[in-house]
């Protein structure tokens, strides 16, 4: 939070935040996937303060082409992981301000992934324009792989949600 936030990433060896996911000001990428970090190491004060700044400060409305696999490993993941830490007591980690921001973060980014499966196959495209969608030149290549890994996050959301788009 201190050197790179609301950048994607941190650039190890100059301390600088770096925009590697297309937004002109940040997704906040890894603090958004470093969220359940902060839990498993105990750290309830960073916990919230890191879902506090997602809370008011991220927005998936931009215009951004990113890839489908990154977002929903790191960005996906990490709402849905810091959603159901900030939402249920028996975790520990419940914030009593938290009223379900995160998951509504998490629908609307999967909403914006949609696009992305509508192909021949149902195997989606590799990369998405947040604001767009697919683009007319998109790449047909994809992976098994990358369609596979997406089944725990979208399964997941649509659990959380009740929203059968999601499976």
């Amino acid at each position: 939070l201190t050197h790179a936030y609301p950048a994607d990433e941190l650039a190890p060896i100059s301390c600088v935040g770096v925009n590697t996911f297309g937004a002109k000001h940040g997704l906040a990428v890894t603090l958004i996937d470093a969220l359940d970090s902060a839990a498993v190491f105990g750290n309830f004060t960073m916990f919230e303060r890191g879902v506090r700044r997602v809370v008011d400060d991220v927005s998936f409305d931009v215009d951004a082409h990113v890839s489908v696999f990154e977002m929903n490993i790191r960005v996906l993941g990490g709402l849905l992981s810091a959603h159901m830490l900030a939402s249920d007591a028996n975790t520990g980690f419940a914030i009593d301000w938290y009223d379900g921001e995160l998951l509504a973060l998490a629908k609307d980014l999967g909403e914006r992934f949609l696009p992305a499966f509508d192909t021949p196959t149902g195997i989606p495209y590799g990369s998405i324009n947040l604001k767009t969608g697919v683009d007319a030149n998109e790449t047909r290549i994809t992976s098994t792989a990358t369609a596979g890994t997406l089944i725990l996050e979208f399964g997941m959301l649509t659990k959380l949600t009740g929203d059968a788009r999601f499976r």
